[in-house]
């Protein structure tokens, strides 16, 4: 077992096959494959099961590719440790997020501010798409996005991404809501309700794609504002709908005054959160965020159910 072959599988569990993972890592097909089937034998299992739409990991294969993203981030952090003096560097770091990351990002923020105490953090909150469109004028220099459907993330020449988190979509309501009691609500149900929308490129698809086995939402209002959002819905003025890492980690879900609900009969996955930034920008300072960032995502999801791409 060496670095290199937990490279090759964590990019793999990433791209969701051999040949992206090659294409992404300057390698042939053949030489990815033949390094995993090397560690698999080496192992006595199987990580992946390979078929002509792609490689999804088995179930041990979730687990040793969990370790391996550990080693990963360890060893990176041991060569930064090795090689900078933390101390002695000025600047700032920008950064991007969408609402849903906001709650993995208190421990890394402060965790980062002890080890680069005259670095300053900017962090701003913005669509997706504004995200990108700062990461490639140099406003920004990492964000944390929701991904597209189609993946029009990945077709930009300088921008570097890391799938951090899957998940899919569920409906908050309040606890007033006679929804609320239901075991899951239907497209119906929601089409029947009044919504409250996050005002960002990746919810729009989500409700075109109601609207295409349903009619159209009826949308109360949308915003950027997550107040706004979160007293409507304690208010019993209209329902939401977000990815489940959203919703489960709301404080009121939390607090008992807004139900988390299942989507039911509706292919409802979505697409992702990533980390972006810019591969021509791509410092040693951002390498050690995106690297603690992701370390403490890993540690705080489940990642046995979010490894299968």
């Amino acid at each position: 077992m060496n670095f290199e072959q937990l490279t090759y599988i964590v990019e793999v569990a990433n791209a969701g096959s051999l040949s992206k993972a090659a294409k992404k890592l300057f390698i042939t097909q053949s030489a990815i494959s033949q390094s995993i089937t090397s560690l698999e034998k080496e192992l006595g299992i199987k990580i992946f099961t390979r078929s002509r739409n792609g490689a999804v990991p088995t179930i041990i294969g979730k687990t040793v590719i969990k370790k391996a993203l550990e080693t990963l981030a360890k060893m990176e952090e041991i060569k930064m440790e090795a090689t900078a003096d933390y101390t002695s560097m000025h600047g700032k770091l920008r950064l991007g997020t969408i609402p849903s990351p906001l709650m993995y990002l208190p421990k890394t923020l402060a965790a980062f501010r002890k080890i680069y105490p005259n670095i300053k953090l900017n962090i701003s909150e913005a669509s997706s798409q504004s995200i990108i469109n700062g990461i490639l004028a140099n406003e920004l220099d990492i964000g944390l996005i929701g991904l597209s459907k189609n993946g029009e993330e990945f077709h930009h020449d300088d921008i570097a991404i890391n799938v951090v988190l899957r998940g899919e979509m569920m409906v908050a309501a309040s606890k007033q809501s006679p929804l609320a009691y239901a075991d899951s609500i239907t497209l119906k149900d929601i089409q029947k309700s009044l919504l409250v929308v996050y005002e960002d490129e990746r919810m729009w698809e989500f409700l075109d794609e109601i609207a295409n086995k349903h009619e159209h939402a009826n949308i109360l209002f949308s915003t950027n504002n997550l107040d706004a959002i979160r007293n409507a819905v304690v208010e019993n003025l209209a329902i939401t709908i977000a990815p489940d890492y959203t919703i489960k980690s709301d404080p009121f879900v939390m607090m008992g005054k807004v139900a988390a609900l299942n989507i039911a009969h509706f292919p409802h996955d979505y697409p992702g959160m990533a980390i972006v930034w810019a591969k021509s920008r791509n410092t040693a300072l951002i390498e050690h965020f995106i690297t603690k960032l992701t370390s403490d995502i890993e540690k705080l999801k489940n990642p046995l159910d979010e490894l299968t791409i």
